[in-house]
């Protein structure tokens, strides 16, 4: 094992949370590879970190405008060598919007190491419904 899979996980979501309360959608892309592939909470398709982080940038400064989030990280495991599969729950206080109120979500991250750098790969999202 090249490092701890907890400490990894909880590293990359701990960045994207701060990230993500401080409304910078660049910044919450800093942890994803390049070529990551992202699966937002509709089932869209991202492509790069860059379109992660713009179309972040597009939710803060519009319908996730004000909003805060918090992940919590439920499990993470290496399956292979310098590769973690994490489970997270976010937990969404939107002020305004479609999705104005408490929401939450569970994700699915998989996490790479390249050079020392880990980076998320893929990530994965679904609205969870009240009964999950």
């Amino acid at each position: 094992m090249s490092a701890d899979p907890v400490t990894v996980a909880a590293g990359r979501l701990e960045h994207m949370e701060h990230a993500w309360n401080r409304a910078d959608g660049a910044g919450f892309a800093e942890v994803f590879a390049d070529d990551t592939d992202f699966v937002d909470i509709r089932g869209a398709h991202h492509r790069g970190r860059t379109a992660v982080g713009a179309g972040h940038q597009a939710l803060f400064d519009s319908i996730y405008a004000g909003s805060s989030v918090r992940f919590e990280l439920e499990a993470a495991r290496e399956v292979s060598p310098g590769c973690i599969v994490a489970i997270a729950t976010s937990t969404l206080d939107a002020p305004t919007g479609p999705l104005q109120g408490i929401n939450h979500a569970r994700f699915t991250a998989a996490i790479t190491e390249d050079g020392g750098r880990w980076s998320v790969v893929a990530f994965h999202n679904t609205l969870m419904r009240e009964t999950d």
